[in-house]
């Protein structure tokens, strides 16, 4: 019993010494050796902020060796407009390094500083978007940070499929007011119902629904009159979708019974069929991501939307999808984001747009905004400007382009005010130049484009004229180009 006695004496006479500590040091004289200094009682306050910190203004030299690197642009996607300076971007780095260095090299002009990361120069190509991984290193630590990269091209090139007629119009834009001059025009198939571009902006790829054929033709890089290299055929019954892949010579065509995949030949344009996947019959739009891991299609009757993989070392499509979603009723048009992490997608006989997030790893969708009403409920198409600003809808029954803003970071839609502004009878296809300066629509039913200047600053829309086409015009796309 004593000895029980005494150990509790004991662990009492213990805990009264820690307390009396305790009370020492609260009662001690205040240590004016800053936030940084351990002796400071502050210094646990810096060292909580150093660690969830990521802008240096806490940053203590003590915790330089147990902090992991950190490097931060402020964002992970850059737009760069060919031929303009673009200053200095000097990223955050959380303590000083002795290399930097991107992989894949930097596109022509832009230079990266080897010593501190800051990026600089006058972009002298167009390119379309593209991962670097930007690597910072010293002596201990390494640290890579993907960053996006899009230099825009100067546009030069307006192209219109005629549904009434087969002709493809061609149109040379000046690149000051965005009007159009007409170049030329040839016969393509039975209801071109989709064009797309290469990515080099060479060929043009035109998918004609009535006659189950594919047009290839060669861009003229100097007036864009084009010249027909080829007409195969597209390897299912009625194509109704027709998409490049960003970085492999691939074309991806969807017919209504089946995925037909084409190699491309980069030097003359030659198709060559090397796959197909049956599918259930549908109608709709496919649409391929920024980087060519995921394609997207709307499912026009089963109001579905699907994602299917890319294989990233063969560029085939995986026969299965990874993700099949409920949408609205008859979900048709699709756009991106420009920065590949939001899809937009209208639907025929709805006014209301539909925003989801990607994850860029799965290509899961998500939906994380209620649906944006727009004018009309007969929808055209819609398109997003490249640098990620904003977004413009046709609306068929209300002869209106619907404008919105979009957040840069999330894609949110914000109507403009106004949110539209009148077009020609019917408008239907949409697209907006590769500078983001211009805007051209379709007007079906009065057989003309219509031009618009975007206004850099709040994204409205002023009309600056119209220029005739063939008869019917639905699709449209422009094009730009390098030195």
């Amino acid at each position: 019993m004593l000895i029980f006695v005494k150990k509790q004496i004991n662990i009492v006479n213990i805990l009264l010494s820690f307390f009396l500590i305790l009370f020492t040091l609260r009662c001690a004289p205040s240590k004016l050796n800053g936030a940084c200094d351990p002796e400071s009682e502050n210094f646990l306050f810096s060292a909580l902020l150093e660690f969830g910190s990521s802008d240096g203004k806490f940053l203590c030299p003590l915790f330089s060796g147990n902090t992991p690197l950190r490097l931060d642009y402020g964002t992970d996607f850059l737009v760069f407009k060919q031929d303009e300076p673009i200053g200095n971007l000097k990223p955050f780095i959380s303590e000083p390094i002795d290399h930097c260095e991107s992989t894949p090299q930097l596109p022509s002009g832009v230079i990266l500083n080897n010593n501190n990361c800051e990026i600089s120069g006058t972009p002298s190509v167009g390119l379309n978007a593209t991962k670097y991984l930007i690597t910072a290193k010293n002596q201990n630590k390494q640290i890579t940070t993907p960053l996006v990269i899009k230099s825009l091209f100067i546009p030069k090139f307006v192209f219109v499929a005629n549904l009434g007629s087969g002709l493809i119009n061609s149109f040379t834009i000046d690149a000051n007011t965005g009007v159009l001059n007409a170049s030329g025009a040839v016969a393509a198939g039975g209801g071109p119902e989709s064009m797309a571009l290469s990515p080099n902006q060479k060929f043009l790829t035109v998918a004609n629904r009535n006659t189950n054929n594919i047009n290839q033709f060669l861009i003229n890089q100097t007036n864009g009159s084009l010249t027909l290299v080829e007409t195969v055929l597209s390897g299912g019954n009625t194509p109704i979708s027709v998409n490049y892949h960003p970085t492999k010579d691939l074309i991806y065509i969807r017919n209504t019974d089946n995925f037909s995949t084409f190699s491309v030949n980069p030097l003359t344009g030659n198709l060559v069929l090397i796959n197909t996947i049956p599918m259930a019959y549908a109608a709709g739009e496919s649409l391929v991501d920024h980087f060519g891991n995921f394609l997207y299609f709307t499912f026009y009757n089963g109001n579905l939307i699907e994602s299917y993989q890319i294989d990233r070392i063969t560029g085939l499509l995986s026969p299965n999808p990874i993700q099949v979603i409920p949408s609205d009723i008859r979900p048709k048009r699709m756009a991106f984001h420009a920065n590949g992490k939001t899809l937009y997608v209208s639907h025929d006989t709805g006014s209301n747009i539909s925003t989801y997030q990607i994850d860029s790893n799965t290509g899961l969708m998500s939906s994380v905004f209620p649906q944006t009403p727009s004018s009309g409920v007969v929808s055209g198409s819609i398109a997003t400007d490249p640098l990620g600003r904003f977004m413009y809808k046709t609306n068929r029954d209300t002869n209106t382009v619907s404008m919105f803003a979009t957040n840069a970071v999330t894609g949110e839609l914000s109507p403009l005010p106004p949110n539209t502004i009148p077009t020609g009878t019917e408008p239907l296809g949409i697209t907006v130049d590769p500078s983001g300066k211009f805007l051209y629509n379709t007007n079906i039913a009065s057989g003309t484009v219509g031009i618009f200047s975007i206004n850099q600053s709040n994204g409205s829309l002023t009309t600056n004229g119209t220029a005739p086409t063939s008869t019917s015009p639905a699709v449209i796309v422009t094009a730009g180009s390098n030195p």
